[in-house]
């Protein structure tokens, strides 16, 4: 067997006294120091429960914002898409409204146009004729102005035209 085991004594009386000390020590424990631990672990307990309440709460609570914060998401989503929408049209519409715009006035400035080239047509036209009139004044009061032949009238007119 093993060495040294043979030299321990065994005592009946030992044993029991261990007994009784470990008897006394639990029963003395218990009365000082058990409605203490039981005390605390019941607080301890009870604060778990409390924390563990408290959190479930805040838990639920966490989940409602985030169903609300989804909810407002998608809502200002839908909404961005409407401003979207919108702004497109009115960008559209203002496109239109400018190029409508601009079509009018190049319709203005071609009817001015045209109505100065009239104008401008008219006024040579008139300063045509009015030349013309002098010229032919001019050139009867020549032709008027001394008794001539059929080759001296042939040779004012040609003069004339050449001036």
């Amino acid at each position: 067997m093993l060495k040294g085991v043979e030299d321990l004594d065994f005592h009946p009386v030992d044993v029991i006294i261990s007994l009784i000390n470990i008897a006394v020590l639990f029963v003395l424990l218990r009365l000082i120091l058990w409605k203490r631990v039981i005390g605390f672990l019941a607080e301890r307990e009870k604060r778990i429960r409390n924390e563990m309440s408290d959190a479930e709460k805040h838990r639920l609570e966490a989940e409602a914002l985030h169903s609300e914060y989804d909810k407002k998401i998608g809502e200002i989503e839908v909404r961005g898409q409407e401003l979207m929408h919108e702004s497109q049209l009115k960008a559209n519409e203002e496109s239109d409204r400018i190029l409508n715009e601009a079509r009018d006035r190049a319709k203005d400035m071609i009817s001015d146009a045209e109505d100065r080239i009239a104008q401008e047509r008219n006024q040579a036209l008139e300063e045509s004729h009015v030349e013309i009139t002098q010229l032919a004044t001019e050139m009867a009061s020549r032709i008027l102005s001394r008794n001539v032949s059929e080759s001296d009238n042939t040779n004012v007119v040609e003069e004339f035209f050449r001036e």
